[in-house]
């Protein structure tokens, strides 16, 4: 039997009108599954955390500046916007530490500033009541030094064991500098971050309040940086023993860095508190 459906040519004047209904059918099937496609990743999206940073903007705040456990500046609650911590992580300019711009401030100076009351100047970082200050001018970044003051011993509560499950982060990208800052696709760059200074942090979903994370800074046994030895757990959902404590309005986990083994978790293992080691 012979083909019947007209044969058309794209330079003609007309176009058949079967072949205008069969153009017409597929296209509009496609732009509903299109849509339908469209809407589907917008609804399953994660939304972005309200986390900010006020790039480009520089604000000086006033406060007392503790090196302990990581630098730290503590300022008036007041000072700052409600939702802000008064208790201020101190990170440096790019994905480096503070520490080498406290140094150099400190050589112009020539006095420790632990202890000082002090202003500085940066852009603040903040979210989920944490607030950071990046010190964007970095040594240029002190306004001012008070005269006076004198160095002041760590202020930290008393030592208790804990096991805390969560996920190792850099705070300078989570709570602010990049979304998404956590998880697989924020891995390399929070390890670069944290290996360049930057206090590693493990974000922990409460015990009591779902939806709720409590923060704490990481260091060693002796109260010492773990920067270059916590790379390997960097982006990985961990459980950690040690002891915690709290400092100057943050939480800080002490590690046995030199000997804690590494446990690795799934959302599962996180949540039914089953531990998954590499031998596992």
């Amino acid at each position: 039997m012979a083909d019947k459906t007209p044969f058309y040519i794209g330079w003609q004047d007309e176009m058949p009108a079967s072949t205008r209904s069969f153009l017409k059918t597929r296209v509009t099937i496609i732009l509903v599954l299109l849509l339908l496609l469209v809407a589907s990743v917008v609804y399953w999206q994660k939304p972005f955390n309200d986390h900010y940073f006020e790039f480009g903007q520089l604000t000086e705040i006033s406060g007392t500046y503790y090196a302990e456990p990581y630098p730290i500046l503590v300022t008036e609650a007041t000072s700052l916007a409600k939702g802000r911590s008064p208790n201020i992580l101190l990170v440096g300019y790019g994905k480096f530490g503070a520490e080498g711009i406290i140094a150099e401030m400190e050589e112009a100076q020539g006095e420790s500033l632990n202890g000082k009351n002090v202003t500085m100047r940066g852009s603040l970082i903040y979210g989920d009541g944490k607030t950071l200050l990046e010190l964007t001018e970095q040594a240029d970044a002190l306004v001012e030094l008070e005269p006076g003051t004198s160095a002041t011993a760590l202020s930290m509560q008393s030592l208790s064991e804990a096991v805390i499950n969560g996920e190792v982060i850099d705070p300078k990208c989570y709570f602010g500098v990049m979304k998404p800052g956590e998880g697989k696709t924020h891995k390399s760059c929070a390890i670069r971050c944290i290996s360049g200074g930057i206090p590693p942090v493990l974000k922990s979903p409460s015990e009591r309040d779902a939806g709720v994370f409590e923060y704490y800074l990481i260091q060693d046994s002796q109260g010492r940086p773990v920067h270059q030895k916590i790379l390997s757990m960097v982006g990985e959902r961990v459980r950690l023993t040690g002891q915690s404590s709290e400092a100057h309005g943050w939480k800080v986990l002490y590690i046995d860095i030199d000997n804690l083994p590494l446990y690795m978790m799934t959302e599962e293992h996180l949540c039914s508190g089953h531990l998954l080691t590499d031998n596992s």
